[in-house]
């Protein structure tokens, strides 16, 4: 939910925001199976795009290796009070699995899913390895999964082959 805010890695300055897409939404909720039932696309959308600046902050922080601000840290400390969570048994591939599901019917309830799902990451994994993609035409945050944590693009085929292409073109600029 992150990336949702797209921008061209490319460099050409085009922008979409994938919120809008009423098919990319479908399939983002299907994908995370969030129910958004009952809830208006305005409202769902408004507060998607919140929680995503909430999540984006954070996750700039976490990259800059920083304490996350109190005030963001109480930002999303509100979305888990608005909506409680139950724990359910579940079976996934064979193995039993406990899941958190969010109680009652409000669309903090959706939010809660992505917010815990994310707050997770910050606990449990490894917070310096969240990152944002140094090309800066780019910006997508990503998770680096590399033995030594050196990773400074977010995915080798696109930006990290163009900037290389980049570098190597400017080199040869100042050589001419």
């Amino acid at each position: 939910m992150l990336n949702s805010d797209w921008r061209d890695y490319r460099g050409t300055g085009r922008h979409e925001d994938r919120l809008d897409d009423p098919g990319w939404l479908r399939q983002f909720l299907k994908r995370w199976s969030i129910s958004a039932a009952g809830i208006p696309a305005e409202t769902l959308i408004h507060s998607l795009r919140t929680l995503r600046t909430l999540l984006r902050q954070i996750a700039e922080q976490a990259a800059a290796n920083q304490r996350i601000r109190p005030g963001l840290v109480d930002s999303l400390n509100a979305y888990f009070d608005a909506a409680p969570v139950i724990r359910q048994l579940a079976y996934e591939n064979k193995k039993p699995q406990l899941n958190l599901v969010p109680a009652g019917g409000k669309p903090e309830s959706m939010l809660v899913r992505i917010a815990g799902d994310f707050a997770e990451a910050l606990t449990k994994d490894d917070p310096p390895r969240i990152k944002i993609c140094e090309n800066k035409d780019c910006g997508w945050v990503f998770y680096d999964r590399s033995k030594n944590r050196s990773r400074k693009w977010c995915e080798p085929a696109t930006c990290s082959n163009l900037m290389k292409v980049r570098r190597f073109r400017q080199r040869h600029r100042r050589k001419a």
